[in-house]
């Protein structure tokens, strides 16, 4: 019930932080204010009456009747003060609020003390109420000008003493004596109060700044991470330029021999059919290595362009396999490269660009281990019903315990200098935990290193894929 309540209490369209968790304490308060003044006045005329009139109304110094009218008048004026604040801090203004509760508390104890006079007003619990609210609610201004019209309250109450009360006709000084203590001690209650306000104000302001800071170093750290991704991303691409550049002579070299048929519709024993059907065959062969040509372009193009993450659903199966062309280039010739992926989609929640730059980070890293040759072998198979598990093993050398526990901090390379920066399979790590994935490294030295991914699988399978996808999960629910 309680959190009902409070969450319903939360819900207001007030932005300050500040005034955000007052106002929660402050529709409390004020509904507190609403119901007990009333029924407090009720107790007190059905059953105290006669001791309010004998005690208090007939000893006030402008008399019973007036006196029973203001009493009624301010309690009927801060009941429905209370409410309005209520309401006010409903609909966002809680300033507005807080001003006119107190602003009417003020001119009720004006109206109060002016005509019942000091000697008889029922002590000051709201005066003091009303300098502890503004200050908290309203800041030190409010403070001191509460301070202010309390003083004048006061003065309002002892003139009413000496305008009808004989007994303080002896003159200004006696009526108005009891002014300086109050002046004094509630002085002192003002200036403790404006003291702890101006601290916790200026903790307040103090941390905020700090809040504000620590999310400029957090926009200067993400950017300085964009910019050495990319940065990466630019060195992987030198590395792959000379490849691309070689496949890209095979593709033209492939173009070239197919234009060549051509040359047989000028043979004077040309068969126009047998003729026909070659050259229809020569342009299929040049448009499947046109389609080549561009998906490597394409590729290069995609995985260079520098750009804020995108994420998207995609299937980790069709993505590893599109990377085979690079990865070929990546590898020199004496190194066998398989991929093996299942004859399903298995859809990932990845930004794509990014995750082919992991999976080259970690091929670099394998062709740098193998400069005798080997072998290079990425697996992508399904680890449950929720992950996705890409295994991605070479021959090489292998690593000791020593750097297989250090290769994920940032700058550590145990490549010579010019070879490396240290910074690759750092970002692997970053993307992988940043797609709520984890990623674990088995190595020895001689029997080369097993790197395993694992990445959750996303709800959604890519567009078009739906029916295959089903038929995979169909496949996994299968037992062996």
């Amino acid at each position: 019930m309680w959190h009902r309540l409070k969450a319903w209490l939360d819900r207001i369209p007030i932005s300050d932080p500040v005034d955000r968790r007052n106002a929660v304490f402050m529709q409390i308060f004020l509904a507190f204010e609403g119901c007990r003044t009333p029924l407090m006045k009720i107790y007190l005329l059905s059953s105290e009456w006669a001791y309010m009139t004998a005690a208090f109304f007939e000893k006030t110094a402008s008399g019973k009747s007036l006196s029973i009218t203001v009493d009624l008048g301010t309690d009927l004026a801060m009941t429905v003060a209370a409410w309005l604040g209520v309401y006010l801090i409903r609909i966002g203004k809680f300033k507005q609020a807080v001003t006119q509760f107190l602003a009417v508390q003020l001119v009720s104890g004006l109206f109060a003390y002016g005509t019942f006079g000091y000697k008889v007003s029922p002590g000051d619990s709201l005066l003091v109420m009303a300098l502890a609210l503004g200050g908290l609610m309203l800041g030190r201004r409010a403070l001191w000008a509460i301070y202010v019209s309390i003083l004048l309250i006061f003065a309002a109450g002892m003139t009413s003493d000496y305008l009808h009360d004989p007994s303080v006709h002896r003159g200004v000084f006696a009526a108005y004596s009891s002014l300086l203590c109050r002046t004094f001690s509630y002085a002192l209650i003002t200036i403790i109060l404006d003291r702890s306000i101006g601290a916790l104000r200026e903790a307040l302001a103090e941390s905020d700044m700090h809040r504000r800071q620590l999310q400029l170093e957090m926009l200067e750290r993400e950017r300085a991470q964009e910019q050495l991704l990319h940065a990466h991303k630019m060195e992987a691409v030198g590395q792959l330029a000379q490849g691309i550049a070689h496949d890209f002579n095979n593709v033209l070299g492939i173009i070239l021999g197919f234009a060549r048929e051509r040359h047989r519709l000028d043979e004077p024993d040309a068969e126009p059919r047998a003729d026909a059907m070659a050259l229809a065959q020569a342009l299929d062969g040049v448009e499947m290595a046109a389609r080549r040509a561009d998906s490597i372009s394409r590729k290069l193009l995609n995985f260079s362009r520098r750009d804020s993450p995108h994420v998207e659903i995609f299937d980790v199966a069709e993505a590893t396999s599109d990377l085979h062309p690079l990865l070929r280039q990546l590898f020199p010739s004496n190194v066998s490269l398989s991929i093996q992926t299942p004859g399903y989609p298995l859809p990932i929640r990845f930004d794509r660009s990014q995750f082919e730059l992991a999976i080259l980070n970690i091929a670099a890293n394998a062709r740098d281990a193998m400069p005798e040759g080997g072998g290079f072998e990425i697996v992508v198979a399904p680890d449950g019903r929720e992950t996705v598990s890409l295994t991605l093993r070479d021959d090489g050398a292998g690593m000791n315990e020593e750097t297989k526990s250090r290769i994920f901090e940032p700058f550590f390379t145990t490549k010579p200098i010019g070879s490396g920066t240290g910074v690759g399979l750092t970002v692997v790590y970053n993307l992988v935990r940043h797609a709520h994935g984890w990623i674990e490294v088995h190595s020895a030295p001689g029997v080369g290193t097993r790197f395993q991914i694992r990445l959750p699988l996303a709800s959604e399978c890519p567009a078009g894929t739906g029916e295959i996808a089903r038929a995979g999960l169909a496949l996994q629910d299968v037992p062996s």
